[in-house]
């Protein structure tokens, strides 16, 4: 039993408890996931048109909505989000998020960009527009869907009049559009731009997008020159948001080449810049493409989450003082190393955790409980070793060669077992989805965190207090007999 190589060990493992402690000492804290903290969780059903069967990709469509989804909950800083899918339904859960409606429009928005050119226009209060068979008050998405190639009827955003309870939203315009000219699959980037006026959203389009954009403002531009309206139409999800003329420094056979300005139509400035940055965050990441809507969309309480931390806290501190005190008074000296064992293990758990919540891991009550289970993992290693230890002294042999023998048993039985839970974890988190996953993670990188502490802690912990003669036969619980006290000596 050479002292050496088991005090470098020791050494290299405290240094490691060290850094946990300092990372916690620090002020670091796991991030909390949703059911802990609170946030948001919704179930988004997919929508097809009215008539229309489910496409053969029907699987390919909803993975790339999940995509665009997460690309768009990431452009808005939200840590952790689960994004998943449960049969058809796309389930969305986001922790420390407040603001449900602005999401609620985010995640679900279709985001379906198209340039028409305007050939004619309805105002409201007119006898053309009265008779026309358009019902601009339904929402968008019962209305009927105009095709990219198709021409029609789309009506324009309503306009609000009044604040606060007088509030009141006008009927906009009802435009008679032609076939599409640009959609925005072309966008290669959009962005909100403050000017004198407000804020609004620029958009740049690829060389496709660019020579496509060109051209129709350049006809545009000549209907204008024609005494003709010369407007086109910028609808996002079936509803024109503007649907401006072309400037006089637009000229006809030019037209424009540096993108397009999009308004939205708020009139309050900041109503207007938070307009402006989702439609240029929902720009970016593309359209859906297919409509969602959300079957449940609910706000998580923080305090119900509070409550559960604080019941699995006070249950997992319960559960490791009922173990620490039946190891003391069961195994003596050993029950001392493993109780510390157990400290060791939630010291780096503790760091480990922090420091993952500084990369966006977020610690969930089903993460709780895996550890919570780790814990018994934990201190099934330390008495797996020392049960084994009682044997091999039951047979008569010294504590230290016991203490070899003993340990390699343990070990390699110890591995079997943690090696059986570890792929049970890694088989679970590839397979489920929400909460469960955080169990199956923790429960993981418990499992592999069990075998270094039993190999760089307890190992040498009892090593070291055996070859230095504190740990006897007596101290561990057996008489020395005259035949086990020559081989102690002739050890």
């Amino acid at each position: 039993m050479k002292r050496r190589p088991l005090i470098v060990s020791l050494v290299a493992t405290l240094a490691v408890v060290v850094g946990a402690a300092a990372v916690v000492a620090a002020g670091a804290r796991p991030l909390l996931g949703l059911d802990l903290q609170g946030g948001i969780s919704a179930v988004y059903q997919p929508v097809l048109p009215a008539g229309e069967e489910r496409p053969d990709d029907f699987e390919e469509i909803l993975d790339e909505t999940i995509e665009i989804i997460r690309s768009r909950v990431d452009a808005l800083g939200v840590a952790e989000p689960d994004i998943a899918r449960s049969g058809t339904d796309v389930i969305v859960q986001l922790p420390g998020v407040s603001d449900a409606e602005r999401l609620r429009e985010l995640i679900g928005r279709t985001a379906q960009l198209r340039f028409r050119p305007v050939l004619q226009t309805f105002q409201p209060g007119t006898e053309a527009y009265d008779a026309l068979e358009v019902d601009c008050t339904l929402p968008p998405s019962e209305r009927p869907q105009l095709a990219a190639d198709e021409a029609g009827y789309l009506c324009a955003r309503g306009v609000d009049v009044g604040e606060g309870d007088t509030a009141v939203r006008l009927p906009g315009a009802i435009h008679l559009v032609g076939p599409a000219a640009l959609s925005g699959e072309s966008i290669v980037d959009a962005f909100p731009v403050e000017q004198s006026g407000g804020f609004t959203t620029s958009v740049s389009f690829d060389a496709e997008g660019s020579a496509a954009f060109a051209a129709i403002t350049a006809q545009l531009a000549c209907e204008r020159d024609q005494g003709l309206p010369g407007l086109l139409a910028i609808a996002l999800d079936g509803v024109v948001e503007s649907a401006p003329s072309m400037n006089p420094d637009v000229r006809c056979g030019v037209g424009l080449t540096d993108g397009a300005v999009i308004t939205s139509g708020e009139t309050d400035r900041d109503a207007q810049q938070q307009a402006a940055t989702d439609l240029a965050l929902v720009l970016r990441t593309g359209s859906l493409p297919i409509s969602l809507e959300p079957s449940t969309f609910e706000e998580v309480s923080p305090t119900l989450g509070e409550a559960s931390l604080d019941a699995g806290l006070l249950a997992g501190g319960i559960g490791l003082l009922l173990v620490g005190v039946w190891l003391l008074a069961f195994y003596r000296w050993l029950g001392a190393v493993a109780l510390t064992s157990l400290v060791v293990f939630s010291v780096v758990v503790a760091g480990l955790l922090s420091a993952l919540g500084a990369i966006g891991f977020a610690l969930t009550l089903a993460g709780v409980a895996g550890i919570i289970v780790a814990v018994g993992i934990t201190a099934d290693s330390s008495i797996l070793f020392f049960e084994r230890l009682r044997d091999e002294l039951a047979l008569g042999k010294t504590v230290r060669s016991a203490t070899i023998k003993a340990y390699a048993s343990a070990f390699r039985t110890n591995l079997a077992g943690n090696t059986v839970t570890f792929a049970a974890a890694v088989i679970l988190y590839a397979l489920a989805v929400g909460p469960v996953r955080g169990f199956a993670l923790m429960l993981g990188l418990a499992t592999l965190l069990d075998l270094v502490i039993l190999a760089g802690f307890t190992r040498p912990v009892v090593m070291l207090m055996v070859s230095s003669g504190f740990l006897d036969r007596r101290r561990l619980g057996f008489a020395t007999s005259d035949r086990s006290a020559t081989q102690e000596v002739g050890a």
